[in-house]
Parts: C-alpha cells; structure tokens; sequence
C-alpha cells in the first residue's frame, strides 16, 4: 500500500533507487538490488523491529520523559512511494500527534508562594510556567493555570483550570519547527537505523550467497 504522509515522523527508505544511494550498495549489488530479495526480507524484518525502540529510546536522550509515557506513542507502517516501475519500498514511523501533558516531564511546584509551576521538557532545560500550579482534576493530577476572561485580561480568581502540555512525540521526533532536540533526536534515529540496515543486508547477503 502506500505510505501515508500523515504523522509520518520519518521515512526509511529500503529499496530502490534511493535506499541504493543511502545504504551505498551499488558496488557491492552490481546495481542489481533486485537479487537481494531474500536478504532485504530478512534484514527488513530486524529492522521493524528496532525502529520504534530505536526512535523511543533516541527521543528520551534528549526530552525528559519515561519510557512508559511514550508506550504505543510510534509504529511501524510499511509501504511503497513511487510511480510504476519507479517505485521505493518505504519504512515509515508513525507518530502520535496527541500532545503529553506537562506533568509527565518532571513537573514540580513548591506552593502558592512560589512564581508558578516548573517542568523539565528538553533535558537540563528547567522552565517555570507563570501561574501555574498542580492540581487534582477529576482524579488526575497536572500542571494547570486558570482561564483568562476575555472582558479583563487577567486570569480568573476562580472557576475554569486548563491543563498544560508539552510537545507530542511527533513533535520530538519529526524535527518539525526547527527545534534542535527534535532535530537531533531525528538525526539519530536515522543514522541509527541506517548504520544497521546497510550491515545487516551486506551480511545476510553474504550469507545467502555462501550457500
């Protein structure tokens, strides 16, 4: 099928034109990437995988959140990018576009006396949040301010509370918006999965090819 853009936080290209030039086996397949076939099965399905731990565990490196906030946030889609005859086996991975609430980023607040709540998205960048206080809602315990009113633009004494969020993993993942963690987290998940990728096709080419 083919790979839909949407929350496609990167795509990894395994055969074709492009994965030739990416992995840098045109030497070593005689530009016959087509008799690879059995190896780039076996390799694809390693690297399926690997992707999502791969982009989970890369994100975390540079956003502060746990492991477990981000169960289920990416997945794997497979598919194919191209017109007939020119056509590109594409590994895609999908992001939740579901922003995390604030809390889940190490929020901390030290009472009505302090300037307002504070939380830690990128890692060793701890901001405070003007206002903000933490506050059981319903059972569930965040990082929340009080709604403006429109009539006089200060927050309201009482009444309404908004809860805060933080970036999406799409958002962390994607390097959309020119943020330099998303950026690196992205760039590392790609070299990572590449770096595997070319040395587990070369390998198992060699294996099939011994036989």
């Amino acid at each position: 099928m083919a790979v839909s853009r949407r929350n496609s936080a990167l795509q990894f290209y395994l055969t074709g034109r492009r994965a030739q030039d990416l992995h840098g086996l045109t030497d070593l397949a005689g530009n016959l990437l087509d008799s690879f076939d059995i190896a780039v099965v076996r390799a694809k399905a390693g690297l399926v995988r690997r992707a999502a731990p791969a982009a989970s565990r890369n994100v975390r490196q540079e956003y502060n959140v746990r492991a477990g906030t981000l169960r289920d946030a990416f997945r794997v889609e497979e598919g194919v990018r191209g017109r007939r005859g020119d056509r590109d086996e594409v590994l895609s991975i999908w992001a939740s576009t579901r922003q995390i609430p604030l809390m889940e980023f190490s929020g901390r607040w030290r009472g009505r006396r302090s300037a307002g709540a504070t939380a830690e998205i990128v890692r060793g960048q701890r901001k405070t949040y003007d206002s903000a206080f933490i506050a059981t809602v319903q059972g569930r315990r965040a990082i929340r301010v009080r709604s403006f009113d429109s009539a006089s633009g200060r927050r309201h004494g009482r009444g309404p509370l908004r809860m805060l969020r933080g970036p999406s993993p799409f958002e962390m993942l994607s390097g959309i918006g020119g943020v330099q963690a998303s950026m690196d987290a992205r760039e590392r998940t790609v070299s990572e999965l590449t770096t595997w990728y070319a040395g587990e096709l070369r390998r198992q080419f060699r294996l099939h090819r011994s036989k």
